[in-house]
């Protein structure tokens, strides 16, 4: 019989995929993905309301049901009472417990009497029951107690087991906000103020109510107090929102949202960019995907939202970002090249995120591509193809030719439909920030996904430390909106500042309330930095102690980037840099172009601008020429990490080498009156020069390091004598030459230092 895949009996039958899978499985049918393949004979059996025993056998004739010998024992008889005995004229059960109660005649004659029709009736001898009813029982007696004694209560022993047992609770942590004052932590800690100033001042530490502690102060403190403290920071605490259970019929359908990720140079933003047939892999620097962008593609009535991740190792955060937001991750895979680091990241940010994946196997059209091997290698991450009966979706592509981009599709649809992806248009407007950058016409421009909701120009949006009101809307085109769904990526003016990337956006009932919360939270952060400034404060007596130990060697930074993510994967790269022979500091870091204040920053503290995709505006340039400030501007991420290194290295001091020039042996020695000490030698190895250093070793041990002062060749003065070659060498401020010394030529180089 001829096999069909579900998805295709889904399109025949007008029913979603899901539908028909519940259908089959429900027929005893082992079915997983839309992709499994299934005979026709049984798709007939299965929405004919059979079963998969139907159609494996023809149905065999019912056997006759068989009398359960244990109830037809233990049931009584039509004719008999409740205890089992038989009536008079019918034989009792042979074997059966009815029976040989019935033919005990002794007990049931005592205690019975004759009932009429020749039955017997039960009596129950009971001491309660010749009392009349109503009556309560009487109390029980109490025994005598004795003349002159005191009642005592009885000891029970105590059961030991269970106190062991016993679990006792812990009271939960206090929770402590990061940055927070004196007051605050002992309101926290439920202490008195006055209480926890003597506690610090205990401990050297001289505070005021409203003076900010560091975490590890609030540390130190409550472990003196015997208190447990759990420190909450403000980019790990989730605003809490309302939960909203929106009403099935207000739900409907939207795009699914696609990240595409993978490794560096597997191909994703070409493959993104053959689907969507533009060019942007040829804008991109070094063909490397700088920052998260957004599109959406048509694919016969439905939409899809694409994500493209960098793929470069520093672009860590912003894949991380990208599958928080996601519904399905197409992991990009090079046929001829396999599995690779970052698309093990991938795969361990897509699991994390608990999102469904699919593997795109890319490049199938190069020398050399084997897609087998890449499922094989990726069978082994727990990834197993649905052709070998996983539940992984492989579909083989080539961004080059175009093969297999319909395929590729048509499984995204397919996924997005058996999850079901539904919100409600009509409510309050929630997203996500995909990117942002500082653009010099424009001001903040912020690229949002929405999730829930409908946005539309005019409304009172807040994003973490930033607010801001909607002043205009595009799509990924470019071109002008006045309403966003849900699933739909755009690009909105109006906000007082560059929010975060990965910072969640939703809209409030007006600007009043947006300022509020903006409000709060950047006084929180501010907070959070000034703590953490007390804890690396340095002294003057400090840095004069490491200046005069060769230990203050810095490197000052002010880093400008595009865009948020790209500046957040640059700071990262720089924060791994071996910092413990020069330390980097970047003491200015934003989006924007590098304007005046930059420049004038960086010649106040003797630091370098670093430009990631962003240009000196306007004469910032001259301004830079005249204080004497470098401007060093990057495209590709590894470029400016691998400069930054060498001016790290060219921060170093040299370090000296020594190196052996020649060796001498020391055969007799002559004394002039004028000279002093004439050592004759003999040269073992390399070369002698007038004027090297020399050092005149004895018995193993050195005896003098000096140079050598005159160098003779019979009666002659030479510059230098080679192997195998006597000479007499006179060494400064040193006669105690004696015979069969070693004289080592040595030089010292200057090396420089890596890190």
């Amino acid at each position: 019989m001829a096999k069909k895949r579900v998805h295709e009996i889904a399109k025949e039958r007008g029913i979603p995929s899901k539908e028909v899978i519940a259908r089959l499985q429900a027929a005893g049918f082992d079915v997983k993905a839309a992709a499994s393949s299934v005979d026709e004979r049984d798709i007939a059996v299965a929405f004919s309301g059979g079963t998969r025993e139907r159609a494996a056998a023809p149905q065999a004739t019912a056997a006759p049901p068989a009398q359960p010998a244990a109830r037809s024992e233990e049931a009584p008889a039509p004719g008999s009472d409740g205890d089992g005995q038989s009536p008079p004229g019918e034989p009792a059960s042979n074997g059966g417990p009815a029976g040989q109660r019935a033919s005990r005649p002794g007990r049931s004659g005592r205690l019975g009497e004759q009932a009429p029709g020749g039955r017997r009736r039960r009596v129950v001898i009971d001491s309660q029951a010749s009392r009349p009813r109503g009556t309560s029982p009487p109390p029980p007696q109490r025994p005598p107690r004795g003349r002159g004694r005191r009642r005592r209560t009885p000891w029970v022993e105590p059961d030991l087991t269970q106190d062991a047992n016993a679990v006792v609770e812990e009271a939960p942590p206090s929770q402590v906000n990061s940055g927070a004052t004196v007051r605050e932590v002992a309101e926290s800690l439920g202490l008195p103020a006055p209480e926890v100033i003597k506690k610090l001042m205990q401990l050297g530490e001289m505070a005021t109510l409203t003076q900010t502690l560091t975490d590890e102060a609030i540390g130190v403190l409550a472990e003196e107090l015997d208190k447990k403290v759990e420190i909450v920071h403000a980019a790990d605490e989730v605003e809490a929102e309302p939960a909203v259970v929106d009403p099935q019929d207000a739900l409907a359908e939207r795009p699914p949202v696609v990240t595409i990720m993978g490794h560096v140079d597997h191909g994703k933003t070409s493959l993104l960019d053959a689907i969507r047939e533009t060019e942007v892999a040829a804008s991109e620097a070094g063909g490397i995907t700088q920052h998260i962008g957004a599109y959406q593609v048509h694919h016969d009535d439905s939409t899809i939202t694409f994500l493209d991740t960098p793929g470069h190792q520093a672009f860590t955060a912003m894949r991380a970002r990208g599958a928080q937001v996601t519904d399905i991750a197409v992991i990009v895979v090079a046929a001829d090249d396999g599995v690779m680091p970052q698309t093990r990241e991938a795969i361990d940010h897509a699991r994390a995120a608990e999102v469904p994946m699919m593997i795109a196997v890319n490049k199938i059209d190069k020398e050399g591509a084997d897609p087998n091997r890449v499922r094989g290698e990726l069978a082994q991450q727990g990834l197993s193809p649905a052709d070998w009966g996983g539940d992984t979706e492989f579909v083989d592509v080539s961004a080059r030719t175009g093969d297999g981009l319909g395929d590729l599709l048509e499984t995204v649809v397919t996924l997005s439909d058996l999850q079901e992806l539904r919100a409600n248009s009509d409510a309050e407007a929630s997203g996500t920030v995909i990117e942002s950058r500082l653009d010099p016409g424009r001001g903040p421009v912020v690229s949002l996904l929405i999730q829930r909701g409908t946005l539309r120009v005019g409304d009172a949006l807040v994003s973490g430390a930033h607010w801001g009101r909607v002043r205009a809307m595009h799509d990924f085109r470019g071109q002008r909106v006045e309403r966003v769904a849900p699933g739909e990526p755009v690009e909105i003016l109006g906000f007082d500042g560059v929010p975060e990337a990965g910072e969640t956006v939703r809209a409030v009932e007006n600007e009043r309330r947006a300022r509020q919360l903006a409000g709060e939270r950047a006084t929180r952060l501010k907070t959070e930095a000034i703590a953490r400034r007390q804890g690396v404060r340095v002294s003057l007596e400090d840095v004069f102690a490491r200046a005069q130990r060769g230990e203050a060697r810095e490197l000052n930074l002010v880093v400008k980037a595009d865009v948020a993510g790209s500046l957040e994967a640059l700071l990262d790269e720089i924060a791994r840099l071996p910092q413990d022979q020069v330390a980097v500091n970047a003491i200015h870091d934003a989006v924007g172009g590098i304007n005046e204040s930059d420049v004038m920053l960086a010649s106040a503290s003797d630091a370098v601008v670093v430009g990631f995709n962003v240009r000196p505006v306007g004469d910032v340039a001259r301004v830079a020429d005249r204080e004497g400030v470098e401007i060093r501007t990057y495209t590709v991420i590894y470029q400016a990490i691998e400069e930054l290194r060498q001016a790290m290295e060219g921060l170093l001091e040299p370090e000296q080498v020594e190196r052996t020039v020649g060796q001498a042996e020391v055969r007799a020695t002559f004394r002039a009156s004028r000279v002093g000490t004439i050592a004759g030698c003999y040269v073992r190895s390399g070369t002698l020069r007038r004027g090297i250093a020399v050092r005149v070793v004895r018995d193993g041990t050195i005896a003098y390091d000096g140079r050598i002062g005159s160098l003779r060749r019979f009666q002659e003065d030479v510059r230098e004598v080679e192997t195998g070659y006597e000479c007499g060498v006179v060494i400064d401020g040193f006669a105690d030459v004696k015979e069969d010394d070693v004289l080592e030529a040595y030089e010292t180089e200057s090396v420089e230092r890596a890190l």
